[in-house]
């Protein structure tokens, strides 16, 4: 007999050890070893080019939920450090900083997008779905959730920076929100499930060749460093409200009208 392993969320106090381990010197060595190609971004001598990477998922864009640009700044500062520390042209693609966004929901991406909404002939109805689905979210308490970023990781394929809830309820309440997202019914034939628990973060870079022995160490390095200087600041993300967006790849997240929002 086969049995399913359902994915689950992180408890408070396991989500808030698991970032900060992550930030430790040598797990970033060991993140670093194991770093791999992305392959969605081509470096082609000139300039870099998107590789298709279509979906729809649930986000909240760092520069349009109020209060955030002191975090677009410091993050934008993160990855100009990087690219100081790792002068590899051709191996990391910095994303646009526009593009910088919590995943708070994943939906379909790519093969699983392409067969169960577009070659079902569903893109349009996509979005009443997922309208549906969040109506269906008893509301809680009011106000923005505060994600504290901590520090600067190494991700399989990318680079992306952490961030924790000092306040245990904003924790729950996102918590809440996917729970209430993946219960529904009508997104559930569709197969839209929860493939990973929640990790706060935003991407900020994808690596984008096989990286040297030499240059792995150095990443490493470089990451620790950064991390030393953002600890001396740790911006705040201010979540309030999350939506729909349509993407055909991973650097820029669109939303169009009649796409549905949630507000915290």
């Amino acid at each position: 007999m086969t049995t399913t392993t359902l994915t689950k969320d992180l408890s408070f106090d396991d989500y808030t050890a698991r970032q900060h381990r992550e930030l430790a010197p040598d797990r970033l060595m060991e993140r670093a070893m194991a770093v791999r190609p992305s392959g969605n971004y081509r470096y082609n001598g000139d300039g870099w080019e998107p590789q298709p990477y279509p979906g729809f998922a649930v986000v909240s864009m760092m520069d349009e939920n109020p209060g955030n640009e002191p975090v677009v700044t410091v993050v934008r500062a993160m990855a100009a450090g990087l690219m100081e520390r790792c002068l590899w042209e051709e191996s990391i693609y910095l994303l646009p900083a526009d593009s910088y966004h919590q995943t708070v929901a994943n939906t379909l991406s790519e093969k699983r997008f392409l067969d169960h909404v577009v070659h079902a002939g569903l893109e349009g109805e996509y979005p009443g779905m997922m309208e549906k689905a969040f109506s269906g979210i008893a509301p809680g308490a009011a106000g923005p959730l505060a994600m504290k970023m901590i520090g600067l990781s190494i991700f399989g394929t990318a680079l992306g920076v952490l961030g924790v809830f000092e306040n245990a309820a904003d924790y729950q309440r996102l918590l809440h929100f996917r729970s209430g997202f993946y219960s529904d019914p009508g997104l559930a034939a569709l197969d839209v499930r929860m493939t990973r628990p929640f990790i706060g973060h935003i991407t900020v870079a994808y690596i984008e060749t096989d990286l040297t022995g030499q240059q792995r160490q150095q990443l490493a390095a470089a990451v620790h460093a950064l991390n030393g200087q953002l600890k001396e600041v740790e911006p705040v993300f201010h979540i309030s409200s999350t939506g729909l967006r349509r993407y055909e790849d991973l650097s820029a997240f669109r939303w169009k009208d009649g796409f549905p929002r949630y507000h915290f």
